[in-house]
């Protein structure tokens, strides 16, 4: 149990191989889901207009919509007042398929 612990095996051993093989069977096996460190922003949440915060704090708006003007309009209309978009960004999903688009505005 010693030798385990301390890991006294040379490079090339049977046990060496077999723990490199443990190793990459766990990166390599894990789901994606699990690897998944988005900024919470980019989270989609079940509604399909949600609110986050990005690292500094400032609001962002997440709106689900194939369609960049399709996500504009329906975010202003959920606001309900005059709002000056600042920056949008496209949100995928794991598999890189577009799911959302990301407003940073100002009122």
């Amino acid at each position: 149990m010693k030798r385990f612990l301390l890991w006294s095996f040379e490079r090339g051993s049977v046990q060496y191989d077999v723990i490199c093989v443990v190793i990459l069977a766990f990166i390599f096996g894990m789901p994606a889901r699990f690897w998944d460190d988005r900024p919470d922003w980019m989270r989609i949440r079940p509604a399909e207009i949600s609110q986050a915060n990005d690292d500094d704090g400032t609001p962002v708006w997440v709106v689900k919509a194939t369609e960049q003007q399709d996500a504009a309009n329906r975010l202003k209309a959920s606001l309900g007042q005059a709002v000056t978009i600042t920056h949008i960004e496209p949100v995928e999903d794991s598999y890189g398929k577009l799911v959302a688009y990301a407003f940073w505005i100002v009122r």
